[in-house]
């Protein structure tokens, strides 16, 4: 098969029984999204439910033009529908990121019929996004039967809802490796004699709470090393910044590396790098009333509720939840991802044997 596709069985497509019940996952961002659909695929094979992955890159690590990847998307929609649109087939589509926003339920619609859903991460993105304005939602709207849509968290679902478009929406847990297993205390910071490592990792954008890191600087320098890694970050008064792309297998390393990880964002629908973290039992430090309460419980002393801080206190109360997330946070962490495993395992099953079900197809 063309396109760049990676079968997630060893046998080729030809060999494949066209009578399986089977998702084809499609992954437009080979590279981004490769741990991610990593854990989709894993969440599904645990479930019992045959896949097959369509993969391709994106422009900024393939260096081939925009124009040429959105070619190879269209190629890659056209080649799964060409199976899903037969009578009766078994096989359904999910695709694990909308290329072109609240157009790609158009597309889908048009080269993949009724059998497609499309996950949204960022239904109301930080950055500009083609296809993703009120106006576009109106339109597809009035689209009958459309695919269906998936969304991971309650602030992603209060954003689709926005737009109107919650008809056939499913929410579900961000998909998760298996636990690691105990937290590696005495590996990397936390071995004698060494200074605890506090990291932000992940690509900038402009909800990063920058005034608080600084502050958190004078408070923590003394006796922390505060790194940021990732594209596009400015300089951070009192942090080493390292503002570049990082590939995948050096992002493990500096996970797990990590001591603890600062998730210093005002808005999102969900963290990777918080999944990420979880999934190695290394504790995370972010703010109540986000999607980090998913993981940890709204009463964990690793997360921040802004009417229980005195004011003029929030920097301490940061400087303190980093503090506890160094010593019992770890402890914490093992037990939250064991949980949220089991609860995200329980959940993709049952939508899984749905989605094979039913096509989840919504008017």
């Amino acid at each position: 098969m063309t396109f760049g596709l990676r079968p997630s069985a060893p046998e080729s497509a030809g060999q494949i029984c066209s009578g399986t019940p089977r998702i084809l996952v499609l992954n437009p961002l080979g590279v981004a999204l490769s741990h991610y659909t990593e854990a989709l695929l894993h969440q599904l094979a645990d479930a019992g439910i045959e896949t097959e992955l369509f993969s391709i890159t994106e422009p900024s690590q393939s260096g081939k033009s925009r124009f040429q990847w959105l070619g190879a998307y269209t190629a890659m929609l056209y080649a799964a529908g060409r199976r899903t649109r037969k009578r009766n087939s078994p096989e359904r589509v999910l695709l694990t990121w909308p290329v072109l926003g609240f157009l790609d339920l158009l597309m889908m619609k048009v080269l993949c019929g009724d059998s497609g859903v499309v996950i949204y991460h960022d239904p109301q993105p930080l950055v500009r996004s083609v296809g993703s304005s009120p106006l576009v939602a109106g339109l597809v709207r009035r689209v009958k039967k459309r695919p269906g849509t998936v969304v991971h968290s309650d602030e992603a679902a209060q954003a689709m809802d926005a737009v109107g478009l919650t008809g056939g929406l499913a929410q579900v847990p961000h998909p998760m490796l298996p636990p690691a297993g105990a937290a590696k205390d005495a590996a990397f910071g936390g071995q004698s004699g060494k200074r605890p490592r506090v990291r932000v990792l992940g690509q900038y954008k402009a909800d990063r709470d920058i005034d608080l890191l600084k502050s958190l600087a004078g408070r923590l320098g003394p006796k922390c090393d505060l790194d940021i890694v990732g594209r596009g970050w400015p300089p951070v008064e009192g942090w080493h910044v390292d503002a570049r792309f990082v590939p995948e297998d050096e992002l493990e390393e500096l996970i797990v590396s990590s001591d603890t990880i600062v998730i210093p964002y005002k808005r999102f629908y969900q963290s990777g790098i918080a999944m990420r973290a979880l999934e190695h039992g290394v504790p995370i430090v972010g703010r109540v009333g986000t999607s980090l309460e998913k993981l940890y419980g709204p009463q964990s002393r690793l997360l921040l509720a802004a009417d229980h801080v005195v004011p003029g206190q929030e920097v301490e109360a940061w400087a303190a939840a980093i503090e506890y997330a160094m010593g019992q946070g770890r402890t914490e962490t093992v037990l939250a991802a064991k949980l949220f495993h089991e609860e995200a395992s329980e959940s993709w099953r049952a939508f899984g044997r749905r989605m094979l079900a039913e096509g989840f197809a919504r008017g």
